[in-house]
């Protein structure tokens, strides 16, 4: 019997785990927690996607607890992207996850 642990390098949220898109504000930190036990890379910047998959601003993880199959951490808001942003990043990671498969 083993542990599953999933490394992620872009923190994906709904709005029962964090995430409110419209109060989200750069220079910010928020809390999130995510089910099972997760490990995001700390003080590097990622993209935070919302449940579908739009990718929504850059962040900082800036710390994660992993306990009880349960994964809480803080984020801090360093670019929330613009509309044109949003769309070219979000088809780019669409197509990037045409790959997962492999």
């Amino acid at each position: 019997m083993g542990q599953r642990i999933e490394f992620n390098w872009v923190l994906k949220l709904k709005p029962e785990q964090g995430l409110n898109e419209q109060e989200l504000e750069e220079n910010k930190t928020y809390l999130f927690n995510k089910k099972e036990e997760r490990v995001y890379p700390i003080n590097i910047p990622i993209d935070l996607v919302n449940q579908d998959w739009e990718v929504i601003a850059k962040v900082l993880i800036k710390e994660i607890t992993i306990k009880q199959d349960q994964t809480n951490g803080k984020f801090f808001v360093l670019k929330k992207y613009s509309n044109n942003e949003r769309k070219f990043l979000t088809d780019n990671l669409k197509e990037t996850r045409k790959y997962k498969r492999y």
